[in-house]
């Protein structure tokens, strides 16, 4: 399944990498080295562009013989910062130089820019979509890996997206990943959209979909026209949430509630205006 509550055993080395911009200076080295026996760790900008705010940003985690930071603080911290779970038979060099080598990406106007590929909503789209091209997918994820990353939350549990990297076809990487413009026009879409991670978190669970991949995928889709529908309208972030916390409310099923996000996303702006 695409979706779980929990994370499978693994047979590889596993590694936990968390973005520590959004916690206390500090924060996430202190947890582990207070919980961890034998520490080991590595950031993520180091021997890149982005060295000077190396120690702002995100951290490879070495989870292998002793998860309890993560069994600690994976909840916690669910909302707070990004993170990504990473089976990978990589060692963890490895692993930090070839994640460092996807940070940049083209931009649409041909300039260069950072890419957070470890933020939820990227990841859902980049491997859940499967919008990177699979020798990008390759470049990004090594073979024989599985990634998992904390998509919302539903009733006091973590509900996990995960995403198997194999290559039958014995493609190669690409040197660099490339995003198509489609793609990134989504990206831009997805501003502020984890206000949105808790509602999805509740239609999860009132319609009983952890099961059903195909439906949390169209209810992700719909959220997303919504969302960037009512960008285009202007209206204020905290108005849109209340708005289509009012629409579940009022839906019986998940058909109703798709069908009212989706008549919104396709009415002419003057009319969504009025909603």
């Amino acid at each position: 399944m695409r979706y779980a509550l929990n994370l499978p055993e693994t047979r590889n080395n596993r590694y936990w990498l968390v973005d520590t911009a959004s916690l206390p200076e500090g924060e996430v080295l202190r947890r582990f080295y207070a919980i961890t026996k034998q520490p080991m760790f590595r950031w993520l900008y180091d021997g890149t562009p982005y060295q000077a705010v190396r120690d702002s940003g995100p951290v490879l985690l070495d989870i292998t013989h002793d998860d309890n930071v993560w069994q600690q603080y994976g909840f916690k911290w669910v909302g707070q910062t990004a993170s990504v779970v990473i089976d990978t038979p990589e060692s963890l060099d490895a692993l930090q130089e070839r994640l460092a080598n996807c940070l940049t990406i083209q931009t649409p106007g041909g300039g260069f820019g950072l890419l957070r590929f470890h933020e939820p909503a990227l990841l859902h789209l980049l491997l859940g979509e499967e919008l990177l091209s699979p020798a990008s997918r390759l470049a990004l994820m090594g073979e024989e890996a599985c990634w998992h990353w904390p998509l919302c939350q539903r009733e006091g549990d973590v509900i996990h997206e995960r995403y198997y990297s194999i290559n039958p076809t014995g493609i190669e990487p690409s040197e660099t990943l490339r995003l198509n413009n489609i793609t990134q026009q989504r990206f831009a879409g997805l501003r502020q959209f984890s206000r949105l991670t808790a509602l999805l978190g509740n239609t999860v669970h009132r319609f009983d979909l952890l099961q059903r991949d195909e439906d949390i995928t169209v209810l992700w889709r719909e959220l997303e026209h919504y969302w960037h529908t009512t960008w285009k309208t202007g209206l204020k972030r905290k108005q849109a949430v209340e708005s289509v916390e009012s629409m579940l409310t009022r839906s019986d099923t998940l058909e109703q509630f798709v069908n009212e996000l989706s008549a919104y996303a396709k009415a002419p702006l003057s009319v969504a205006m009025t909603r």
